[in-house]
């Protein structure tokens, strides 16, 4: 009788051993591998900022529709916040050759809203689609320049929507020409999947980076280009801060 009980209890162990490994493996299968090791990557974060002293920029004078927008607007062309942090810095790194494209952008849309560009700086990925509309009781215009090329120039009453494909990389100045002279606007058209804008601390991230050696490159409107070189490894966070000297 004593061994048919121990013959019992040792069925009920083997059982419950079964059990435990098999949850255990069903765990494993539900808290998968960090994104950026599986994938063979890691992730970039960082800050851009202006050292010293920086003049800030004066408001822009109207000269028409003064009814509607006012005497002067703000200048967005340099916006410094919290310990010099610059917003609106474009922050990419290059594709290296056989990587992989980005892919072509959904949402993008540039506004003309109290007499300025919405959003002042964006970038989008090489094939994507941008909805220009006017939220404005007044006519504005959108003339897109590649260096001095027009890609496009359209004019927008309030009633009127355009979509435009950008299918080159470069830089992309934007300007009204119906004598709203101080709205401007800029958008980095890139075929790199790498790639961020600075928020108003002049913070970004930018995730799964492929292992190696990279480099950055930053660019704003007013305090031109710089790049650094910095070796990413698989499941790492890398922190780069980029200084950019203060103009008077």
């Amino acid at each position: 009788m004593v061994i048919h009980n121990s013959q019992a209890t040792l069925r009920i162990a083997c059982l419950l051993l079964t059990v435990s490994a098999t949850a255990f493996a069903n765990a494993a299968d539900v808290h998968p591998q960090d994104t950026a090791q599986s994938k063979g990557a890691g992730k970039i974060v960082g800050r851009v900022l202006v050292e010293g002293h920086y003049d800030r920029p004066a408001p822009f004078k109207v000269y028409k529709n003064r009814d509607f927008c006012g005497l002067q607007v703000p200048n967005e062309s340099l916006l410094v916040g919290f310990r010099g942090g610059v917003q609106n810095v474009v922050v990419t790194i290059p594709k290296a050759r056989g990587e992989k494209m980005a892919s072509p952008a959904k949402g993008l849309v540039l506004d003309n809203r109290n007499c300025a560009f919405v959003p002042h700086v964006q970038i989008a990925p090489v094939g994507s689609e941008i909805l220009l509309v006017n939220s404005d009781p007044i006519l504005h215009d959108v003339h897109a320049r590649l260096g001095s090329e027009t890609l496009f120039n359209e004019g927008l009453p309030t009633w009127r929507q355009v979509t435009k494909r950008l299918t080159r990389a470069g830089i992309i100045a934007i300007h009204c020409e119906v004598l709203h002279t101080w709205m401007s606007a800029y958008i980095l058209v890139t075929s790199s999947p790498y790639f961020a804008v600075t928020d108003e601390k002049g913070e970004f991230v930018i995730d799964d980076v492929p292992a190696g050696t990279r480099e950055i490159k930053v660019w704003h409107e007013k305090l031109g280009t710089q790049s650094k070189k910095i070796t990413v490894t698989v499941g790492t966070t890398h922190r780069v801060d980029v200084v950019y000297p203060s103009k008077k």
